[in-house]
């Protein structure tokens, strides 16, 4: 089974390559480019940036020692 893109999720929301290249301030090459690589390999905050420029939010629960859970992402 194929693994999901950041690409993958551009394309099924309609995106254009260019509308992200503007939100992340980066070239169309370089949305390609981040594209390309796996989801889990991408920065968190460069990925958090692309999701939420094709209508997304990134959110991560950590668990820590003891079983404290805590919520890192956008709460815009």
């Amino acid at each position: 089974m194929r693994e999901l893109t950041l690409g993958d999720i551009r394309k099924q929301h309609r995106v254009k390559q260019e509308v992200v290249a503007m939100a992340l301030s980066v070239t169309a090459s370089g949305v390609s480019k981040l594209e390309s690589k796996r989801i889990q390999d991408v920065p968190l905050h460069r990925a958090a940036a692309y999701l939420q420029a094709v209508g997304g939010q990134l959110s991560v629960q950590v668990t820590l020692p003891g079983g404290n859970i805590m919520q890192v992402g956008n709460n815009d």
